[in-house]
């Protein structure tokens, strides 16, 4: 989390802003891992980064509440997509074994019948 020293009203309504954005980039970073769109992801997250560090760090912050929440949403969204991207690439690793074990197939079979 980053710096963000206003107090007061303005500084909770630019934290609710911050927070909002950052929730909405990691329910976009869930989607689009779902849908396997890995480079959304990646893109999201950049964004998403820069809101983060737009939260305030302050514990007595005006809009520290909110930050906590939005935080703790952010990466309960992390973790789902964490989850994807691992089975994602189990299945990856399990593609490129069956292709590995399928090309040695048709070379034992060329080496044989040639």
């Amino acid at each position: 989390m980053g710096g963000g020293s206003a107090k007061g009203g303005d500084g909770r309504a630019a934290v609710a802003a911050s927070a909002r954005r950052l929730l909405e980039l990691s329910r976009q970073m869930r989607r689009c891992a779902e849908a396997g769109d890995w480079d959304g992801v990646m893109e999201r997250n950049g964004l998403r980064q820069a809101h983060a560090r737009g939260l305030p760090e302050d514990p007595d912050h005006p809009g520290a509440d909110l930050a906590r929440r939005a935080l703790a949403q952010s990466l309960e969204c992390d973790r789902a997509v964490r989850a994807l991207m691992e089975a994602e690439r189990d299945r990856l690793g399990a593609a490129s074994r069956d292709e590995q074990h399928h090309r040695e197939v048709q070379d034992a079979y060329s080496r044989c019948s040639g």
